[in-house]
């Protein structure tokens, strides 16, 4: 009897020491999936060594450029970018910490649509490809490579795998991207706060509506001419505010034309801003006169003739800053809304 209850106990014994090895395996195991669920999408960003940012989705491509200068530029439009949503774009990336692995097996990958994309944008199907951002090096090489498939049903979240890698995995928040170059672009316009503004001249085709300027910025506004009016105090008041904050929708090409409207006339306004500092901005708007329309803006910064005869460091800044204007704005026609427009024209209701 002894034996057989000897035996019982040792195979006790050994099972029981089995299935703490498993357990404490297994524990290992989850502990360790755990830590990289943990880890972050991007360790560290080497901002020096950051050179492209690239976004494709269907039928759109953005390429973000690093100049020498510290600036950015969108590609595609040939434009100036928005350095703060670039900014922020990099941070929510750095931020992101890697979800549980999903799976890893190809087949899955249109489930998430997760599928390797085609070259052309075009031939991409947002329900099969997702999205894609790329991050590069001056060489080309890359920093990070990520695929974005749709988002979580049940849930917060988002799928998303590496380019070349078929391991999907899930982040907590959904990453969100704007897909279109001109939400990159830097649509402040001009940059100059009201107070600034020394003199107004509005003029219409040749004829001039209004011409007024005031000593200081908190002297009255006064007509330059005896023959013109001075426009009341409230529509000069929308003037300089919409000068200070003036930014624009879309960025046409070169070669645009502004179309025309059948029972409608196209007008043209000129309104020349002289500042206190001697910069003068010309800009120039056109408009189909139709209920609601739009108008299309064309701008160049010059400087008084009193400065360019000055040979001190100040104009100097003056002209490094008018050749950076100029060559920004240069042959660009910029859309602003009808509101906005109107604001600028006193009387063009």
């Amino acid at each position: 009897m002894i034996k057989p209850l000897f035996f019982i106990t040792i195979l006790i014994i050994f099972m029981g020491g089995g299935i703490l090895i498993f357990q404490n395996g297994n524990y290992f195991t989850k502990t360790d999936n755990f830590n990289k669920s943990r880890q972050k999408l991007l360790a560290q960003l080497d901002t020096k060594s950051l050179n492209q940012v690239i976004i494709k989705s269907q039928n759109s491509v953005v390429k973000l450029l690093q100049l020498q200068g510290g600036g950015w530029q969108e590609q595609t439009l040939n434009y100036e970018a928005d350095i703060n949503q670039i900014q922020a774009l990099l941070v929510n990336i750095s931020q992101i910490h890697m979800g549980d692995q999903v799976t890893d097996n190809p087949d899955h990958h249109e489930r998430f649509h997760l599928l390797t994309p085609p070259q052309k944008v075009s031939d991409w199907n947002e329900n099969l490809h997702g999205f894609s951002i790329s991050l590069l090096r001056g060489d080309e090489t890359s920093i990070l490579s990520l695929l974005l498939g749709k988002e979580r049903s049940n849930g917060p979240g988002q799928y998303f795998r590496h380019a070349g890698s078929n391991n999907v995995f899930l982040i907590p928040e959904r990453l969100s991207v704007d897909f279109q170059a001109i939400d990159w672009l830097n649509k402040e316009l001009l940059g100059f706060a009201p107070k600034q503004i020394k003199s107004l001249e509005l003029q219409q085709g040749e004829q001039s509506s209004f011409s007024i300027s005031r000593k200081n910025a908190e002297a009255n506004w006064s007509s330059t001419s005896a023959d013109l009016n001075v426009p009341d105090a409230d529509s000069i008041s929308k003037i300089l505010e919409r000068l200070g904050n003036l930014s624009f929708s879309k960025l046409q090409p070169k070669d645009y034309v502004y179309p025309e409207v059948e029972g409608t006339a196209l007008a043209e306004f000129t309104l020349i801003v002289s500042l206190f500092k001697e910069q003068i901005y010309t800009l120039k708007l056109l408009n189909n006169l139709a209920p609601n329309g739009d108008y299309v803006l064309s701008l160049r910064m010059g400087i008084s003739l009193q400065a360019s005869a000055s040979a001190i460091v100040e104009d100097s800044k003056l002209r490094l800053e008018m050749d950076a204007f100029n060559q920004r704005v240069n042959g660009r026609f910029f859309e602003i809304s009808s509101w906005e427009g109107q604001e600028l024209i006193p009387g063009d209701q």
